[in-house]
């Protein structure tokens, strides 16, 4: 390779990186639209556990969706078990999702941040009341937004 190359292979990374240096990776429209999407997106899937539907609480999630939840690294077929078993042991469920804060990433990714306090009432008359931070990674996989990724920590009681 010759000098005169290698300084115009230099020179037109430097006006490529200079360039998109100045443009963002997301106008405010389409940041905005983003935002707007995956927070319908999270309160379609707090709807759905408001609901106690695990078909459609499930649906929310990526095929290889995982999550830490308080300390343990659960997969996708674990968090949708654990999902069917407990919503089928509510006598009444009552979650609030406080703080929701959007952060978009990308066109396709999306960063959710809340407080949950929950109040259940199981089938044993048992009241459990929890409140704790969860944090969910959603991706835009095709038309839909999906939870690929979560953090919960419910071991705070009210």
């Amino acid at each position: 390779m010759t000098r005169t190359s290698i300084t115009c292979a230099i020179v037109y990374w430097a006006l490529v990186t200079a360039c998109a240096a100045g443009r963002p990776l997301l106008e405010d429209t389409e940041r905005a639209a983003v935002a707007a999407a995956v927070d319908s997106a999270t309160r379609a899937f707090l709807a759905a556990q408001r609901d106690r539907d695990a078909d459609r609480a499930i649906a929310h999630l990526a095929p290889d969706f995982s999550m830490y939840n308080d300390g343990i690294r659960l997969s996708h077929d674990a968090v949708a078990s654990s999902i069917r078993q407990t919503m089928g042991s509510f006598r009444h469920f009552a979650s609030e999702w406080t703080d929701i804060a959007v952060r978009v990433l990308g066109r396709d990714a999306a960063v959710v941040s809340f407080t949950f306090h929950d109040s259940i009432v199981t089938t044993d008359d048992e009241i459990l009341r929890f409140t704790g931070p969860t944090t969910l990674v959603w991706e835009r996989r095709g038309a839909d937004w999906l939870v690929a990724y979560a953090h919960a920590d419910h071991d705070v009681p009210q």
